[in-house]
Formats: structure tokens, sequence, C-alpha cells
């Protein structure tokens, strides 16, 4: 199974905003934290002895007791900012972040990383807001960077970093890959149901008003049927079923998670 076509293009973005940033903001969907997060950058983010701050997003998709559980056990490894741009959630607690970064005294550059769809704009807009783009003469920053103040010596890379570096179905489970792309919809749709089933298969059913069966391909049939999507001939239409369901993952409409 062939990679992403843009995937070596984002590669080097992502590589770009990791050498030139020396803070990292790696953002996760607060729906599967541990499943958006990505040893290959956290690895080399502690190789160049950076520093990274984990920022959990959608948090309003999510129980706060799962959040708080989620976060407890990322900060085993790093500190974690329960976020929602959507629902003006960790602004704060972001704000007093930049202001102690500011104290250092030395500039800092903040990189914003995450695998496609976790919310990285929307971080960027958050922390832009009714901050002028600048770039900077200061010492140290790269030539034609789009940069934006924050704070004395604390710059945003006005540029997300986009994490590809895996398969199509891996990133469709992510919900970080448009469903119409995918070769097989139906395989990584069943893939998505085997996991929603196995963590909290009532979200199936208070989506789709369904019973869900044991083996996710009658669980799909059952969606298909429910949403009366049908080929001539009256068959159920699973390839339509699987999008629509990859769609409602990506949406937040199905109200599943796991650590």
């Amino acid at each position: 199974m062939e990679k992403p076509r843009e995937w070596l293009r984002e590669k080097s973005i992502a590589k770009k905003v990791l050498r030139d940033a020396n803070v990292i903001f790696e953002v996760v969907d607060a729906r599967v934290p541990n499943e958006t997060r990505n040893s290959v950058v956290e690895g080399l983010t502690k190789e160049m002895g950076k520093q990274l701050y984990i920022i959990m997003n959608k948090v309003d998709l999510v129980p706060k007791e799962f959040a708080k559980k989620a976060k407890k056990e990322i900060e085993k490894d790093y500190p974690v900012i329960l976020f929602s741009a959507h629902k003006n959630i960790g602004k704060r607690e972001l704000e007093n972040l930049i202001k102690k970064l500011s104290k250092k005294g030395k500039i800092t550059k903040i990189g914003v990383l995450g695998y496609p769809n976790v919310g990285k704009s929307s971080l960027i807009n958050t922390l832009k807001r009714k901050k002028v783009a600048t770039t900077s003469p200061k010492p140290g920053m790269t030539r034609g960077e789009m940069l934006v103040k924050l704070a004395d010596n604390v710059f945003l890379i006005d540029t997300p970093g986009i994490i590809t570096l895996e398969y199509q179905e891996d990133l469709a489970i992510k919900g970080s890959w448009i469903p119409e792309k995918l070769e097989q919809p139906i395989e990584v749709a069943l893939k998505l149901i085997d996991k929603i089933q196995n963590n909290r298969p009532e979200a199936l059913k208070e989506a789709y008003k369904i019973e869900p069966a044991e083996e996710p391909l009658e669980t799909l049939k059952r969606i298909g049927e429910r949403l009366n999507y049908r080929v001539s001939g009256g068959e159920i239409d699973l390839d339509r079923t699987a999008k629509k369901v990859l769609w409602d993952w990506i949406k937040g409409n199905i109200k599943a998670y796991w650590l």
C-alpha cells in the first residue's frame, strides 16, 4: 500500500518546524490521544533537546473524567494542556505558559505539530488572536519565516507541521484522512467499528439507533440498513455506509474515545 503522495512534502515541513522551533506544541485528538501522538516527533524533540508540550484538543468531545485520566497518563512523559478552540477551554493555561516562557529572557520560537484534523490551525488561530503577524529582525530568526509575536521574546511559527508518517488506513482511523480518497473505505470502516466496539460500543447505538452486532461487518450492514443506503437491486451500499461512518468519526458525531 502506497503512502500518501503529499507525504514527502509534509514530512519536510514538519522537519523544518521541528528544526526551527525550540518549543514544540504537539496537538493530539482528545478522543484518541495516544493514537494521535507521534513517537518519531517525540523522539526527535528529545534528541534535539527541545521542550515539548502535548496540547490535547477537542476535549469538549470527551467526558471530563476521561480527559483527566488521559492527561494523568500522558503527563508521565510530557506536560499536557487540555484544550478546545470550539469551547474556549485551556486558553488561560496557554497564556500563562507563554508568559512563563517570556520570562526566560532568551528568544523562544514555538512550533505546532500534529496529524491532519487534530486542530493545529485552530490552536494557532487561538494563539494569534489580536496578535499581528511579524517577521522579527532579532538574531536567530530565519529570514522570510512567518512569525507571530506572542509576548516579549516569544514567537509562534505561523506554519503547522503536518505529520503523515503512516498509511492512509492508519490516518483514517485517527480521523486524519478524507474517506473519498481511500482505496478500501469498507476495510477501514470495519477496523474503526472494531475499535469502537472494543472501547465504547454504545457510541454506535447512540449515533445510528442500532444494536451493534458481534461482527463489525454485520454492524456496518445494520448501519446501512438504518440509513437506507442501498444500491440498485436493494442490497446495502456498504461503500457509501463506510464513508458515512468515517465522516461521522471525523466530525465528532460518534462519541467514542479510548487511550
